[in-house]
């Protein structure tokens, strides 16, 4: 069971509505964080979830903290957000959030919803793909224009992020999806996450942002990358015998 409060309704007029949640890599947590900052979007309604089962502390005295998604608007872009800390895992949870979110999506009159999250490829070492899927063939085709690869074959897209466009389906509400590919879901790819904003805003004919703020992660990403692979050789060079 999940708590809905709504502050405010926003009037909007037939909005787009992009949903995700933090993924492989938190692909699309920091793409959807760095989205609601830049555009400046207002919080208009909160799902509370029950998590974490804990408490916290400090000095003896309790702090109780309930998690909670949230939905933001920018009435400026005609958009619409969802986002929220956790992915989960949980399958009834995670039925239960997607139907709050389209359910949200219905009640706005959501034109389309987007989500946005990452593939676990083994990616072009300068330039990562960005693939896509859609509901619909028609949508299809707005992927083809920004030259986005269409997921080919049989698979899966796991998680909030792919369960979402099913049931926006189910309730007949175009959705699409673009993935980023990586290749360690373990490390943050916040280059990843820039080069899906960038293709995002394009289909969504919207001014580029700036993204320094993501360049500048991915450059500390990858010296925190670099100095771990030296120190990981330097220790195997110390494990080989008649090696100093």
């Amino acid at each position: 069971m999940l708590g809905l409060k709504i502050h405010n309704l926003p009037k909007l007029k037939n909005p787009i509505m992009i949903a995700a949640l933090p993924d492989m890599g938190n692909v699309a947590g920091i793409g959807m964080d760095f989205l609601v900052k830049k555009l400046k979007a207002k919080l208009f309604a909160e799902i509370y979830a029950f998590w974490p089962p804990a408490v916290y502390y400090k000095d003896g005295i309790i702090k109780y903290e309930q998690s909670s998604y949230k939905f933001h608007f920018s009435e400026k872009d005609n958009l619409v957000f969802f986002s929220g800390e956790f992915n989960p895992s949980d399958p009834r949870r995670l039925y239960e959030l997607c139907y709050e979110v389209v359910d949200m999506a219905k009640k706005m009159k959501v034109s389309t919803l987007y989500s946005i999250g990452a593939a676990l490829k083994q990616p072009n070492p300068q330039e990562p793909k960005l693939f896509g899927a859609a509901t619909n063939p028609k949508l299809l085709d707005l992927l083809k224009k920004e030259k986005i690869d269409l997921l080919k074959g049989k698979g899966q897209i796991t998680g909030f992020n792919g369960l979402i466009l099913g049931i926006a389906k189910e309730k007949q509400l175009e959705s699409i999806c673009i993935l980023g590919e990586i290749d360690n879901p373990n490390v943050i790819q916040p280059k990843t996450a820039e080069m899906i904003l960038v293709a995002l805003l394009r289909i969504l004919k919207l001014k580029p942002l700036d993204t320094k703020e993501l360049k500048e992660e991915e450059k500390r990403k990858k010296f925190m990358e670099e100095q771990m692979n030296y120190m990981s050789g330097l220790g195997r060079k110390d494990n080989q015998p008649g090696i100093a």
